[in-house]
């Protein structure tokens, strides 16, 4: 029966006796490639989660995570308006999925400055607007939504336009008859989302009510928050049967489908570099064992010799490839979660916004799958650390003292 108390001392002795024989260097070489994978893997990992946190922040900065609206002519910016007192949104307010329900519409219009003309969509809101979300592309905080005289214009509109705080704009509405407001920037914001900063103005959803000939009531269609945005799908379902027939539901990972798919792209890339560490460990496992346990027969006859069973050989090689296992998990979290906090931190890396919509490489610290990476090395190492050492079983006494 296999001793671990002595399969351990022995394990240990081999492994502060390893030297400068040449399973002491793949022994290293093994532990560097396991270190460097879990680095990487890390790294990868927090990114992946911080890429997915800062957009959908930003994403949910400027709606909610569905749309309910009905269309009188098909068209994504003519609205047919909704009563903003419908008996149904009592009972969405109450189900157990829905956070908030917040008031919105939109508008095409042209703005000038009087020397040039840029085309956008103008998106009234109301007092229940997520103000607190939206804060965080604000340079200077607001502490209301826009005056039916102000607009909020993103960074990219303002500079085309050559705006400021404070500077004047004409909107202009074209319908029958034409009409135009003209409005005062008041705040400029910058989400970092091309398809918002390059075409969304915010205004009062009073002044599209008045433009529209809305009443005070009305409103283009409202926005929903749910308390789980992981189980969107399941939500988006149960909130279709509650709400009228001429409502359509629309979900943000629909109407961003882009950015959504780009993420996921990046998770599946996280996935597949793992599965390649995972192997490359592995490999790197068996082929080091497999090396310490060749060179070591003369070992493994004397004990067997002695009445050492295969059991106990087996493992000691067992306990030194999991030494080399968690040497190479500890140096790798550590530096991997090291370069993550020094970027978490400081921001050292940047990036292009125009390409990536974030300005620095953002650090999401996502700690299950941090778990799950090393919890998963482990287990397929273990399978295969198994396989090199019933070698020992094949190792006859006299054979191998003679060698």
């Amino acid at each position: 029966m296999a001793n671990p108390f002595l399969s351990g001392l022995i394990a240990s002795r081999l492994q502060f006796r390893k030297g400068r024989s040449f399973s002491a260097t793949v022994i290293r070489i093994s532990g560097i490639s396991v270190a460097l994978g879990i680095a990487i893997l890390v790294v990868s990992v927090v990114i992946q989660a911080g890429f997915r946190k800062e957009i959908n922040k930003r994403i949910f900065s400027v709606g909610g995570h569905l749309s309910l609206r009905q269309f009188s002519t098909g068209t994504l910016y003519e609205e047919a308006p909704l009563d903003g007192e419908s008996p149904f949104l009592k009972t969405l307010r109450k189900m157990p999925e829905v956070a908030s329900v917040q008031s919105f519409s939109y508008k095409p219009a042209l703005l000038s400055n009087e020397e040039e003309v840029a085309g956008v969509v103008l998106k009234g809101i109301d007092a229940d607007f997520n103000l607190a979300a939206f804060q965080q592309n604000l340079k200077v905080p607001a502490k209301s939504v826009p005056g039916e005289d102000e607009i909020w214009v993103s960074g990219k509109i303002a500079r085309s336009l050559d705006l400021q705080d404070g500077s004047k704009v004409v909107a202009f509405f074209i319908q029958e008859p034409p009409r135009y407001r003209k409005l005062r920037v008041s705040r400029i914001y910058n989400t970092g989302l091309e398809e918002v900063d390059e075409n969304i103005a915010f205004v009062s959803l009073d002044l599209l009510r008045e433009i529209n000939g809305w009443s005070s009531g009305q409103t283009g269609g409202f926005e929903v928050f749910v308390k789980d945005f992981s189980k969107l799908p399941a939500s988006l379902a149960s909130i279709e049967k509650n709400i009228p027939y001429n409502l359509g539901a629309e979900s943000v990972t629909q109407t961003h489908s882009q950015l959504f798919e780009w993420l996921d792209v990046i998770g599946r890339n996280v996935l597949v570099m793992f599965v390649l560490v995972a192997i490359v460990a592995g490999f790197n496992m068996a082929a080091t064992l497999l090396i310490m346990v060749m060179e070591r027969r003369q070992m493994i006859g004397t004990l067997k010799a002695l009445g050492a069973d295969d059991g106990l050989i087996r493992g000691i090689f067992i306990r030194n490839g999991f030494r080399i296992l968690v040497w190479g998990l500890a140096v790798g979290n550590s530096f991997g979660i090291g370069f993550a906090w020094i970027q978490w931190q400081f921001q050292v890396i940047p990036l292009n916004p125009e390409n990536y919509y974030l300005s620095s490489v953002p650090i999401g610290w996502d700690w299950i799958s941090i778990f799950g990476i090393n919890a998963g090395v482990i287990l397929i190492s273990w399978l295969v650390i198994l396989l090199p050492v019933r070698i020992v079983n094949r190792i006859r006494p006299a054979e191998a003292v003679r060698a």
